[in-house]
């Protein structure tokens, strides 16, 4: 005689967690991200708010060459890197415009809301997109640590799995993070994202039958997005100074191009988003760069983020997008 047990083994799932049919059917949406080209259906942003006026109680610090916001304990809560206070109202028209451009190229954008943090409208660093769900970041530094909360809320109402969260003593920061393809993703190390948290995030990618590979970024950067940005399955942009050789060569080893981005251009450049394959939302200021990129087939989509360089990031530091769609990766 059969137990009841036996004969409910036949109803045993047999795909991954991150098959996106089971995903579909009961998760209402395919979530995360196989790639970082395909194109995107849900981003997430935050618009810059009032909170941002508190940068005018800031003092410029001659020794670090920013605008630097401190509490009353001599904490710092937020810096520009000017002489003077970002003009506010500047930068929520540069970024309304870019979440136009978004919408535009087809994303569905979702603004977290609240305020209090002066650096969450850079989302970005709030987690990593994986497929099937995301990882939430564990911030480096105080003055950020409560805007993982708030991007938690988020996904969890749009009900985005959370596959994952780095914690103890470990630091990872989204703008560090991207996915190559199915297989791998990428993390650059560097003073906001340590061995610890890279640990936690290689065993949570082997779960979903993923490799890391880790990049030493130099110094003067926090995150690998300021110096790489997949731009299609076979095409990247890269500013070469900042990357090891190693890396450019596997790249190109895999099938992929590395464009350099142009050196007499303005910081930052390099940190756009691609909305779908070979199709980048760009800063304006980039124009030498814009130019090799289009040269090469690329669809440049220009907005003007000056402003929000000031506060240290850029386009892609400003998004997080949520799902991608497949696409066919060199692998």
């Amino acid at each position: 005689m059969t137990t009841i047990h036996e004969f409910l083994a036949e109803n045993v799932v047999a795909e991954s967690f991150h098959k996106k049919s089971l995903l579909e059917k009961y998760w209402d949406e395919p979530w995360g991200c196989s790639n970082a080209v395909g194109r995107i259906k849900h981003v997430l942003v935050h618009r810059p708010g009032d909170e941002m006026k508190e940068l005018r109680n800031a003092r410029y610090e001659e020794e670090v060459g920013a605008f630097v916001l401190r509490d009353r304990e001599g904490n710092i809560r937020a810096y520009s890197l000017t002489d003077e206070p970002p003009d506010v109202e500047k930068m929520q028209a540069e970024h309304h415009h870019l979440t136009e451009a978004l919408r535009k190229a087809g994303c569905e954008v979702i603004d977290v809301g609240g305020n209090g943090f002066l650096n969450q409208l850079f989302m970005r660093d709030s987690g990593m997109v994986i497929p099937g769900g995301i990882v939430l970041s564990r911030f480096a530094l105080d003055m950020r640590y409560g805007e993982t909360k708030l991007a938690l809320q988020t996904v969890a109402n749009l009900g985005m799995p959370v596959l994952g969260m780095i914690q103890g003593d470990g630091f990872v920061e989204g703008g560090s993070f991207t996915v190559l393809n199915k297989h791998t993703a990428i993390v650059g190390r560097s003073i906001r994202v340590n061995d610890d948290g890279i640990a936690q995030l290689r065993e949570i990618l082997a779960w979903q039958g993923m490799d890391l590979m880790v990049v030493d970024i130099p110094a003067c950067l926090i995150h690998l997005d300021e110096a790489f940005i997949l731009l299609d399955v076979d095409k990247a942009l890269m500013d070469p100074t900042l990357l090891p050789h190693w890396f450019i060569h596997e790249m190109q080893a895999r099938g992929i191009e590395m464009i350099s981005i142009h050196p007499s251009d303005p910081p930052m450049v390099n940190n756009c988003l691609t909305v779908a394959p070979g199709k980048v939302v760009f800063s304006a200021t980039g124009e030498r760069t814009m130019e090799r990129l289009v040269n090469r087939g690329i669809d440049v989509i220009p907005v003007d983020v000056t402003e929000i360089n000031k506060m240290g990031g850029g386009i892609h530091c400003s998004t997080l997008e949520l799902n991608r769609e497949d696409v066919p990766a060199l692998e």
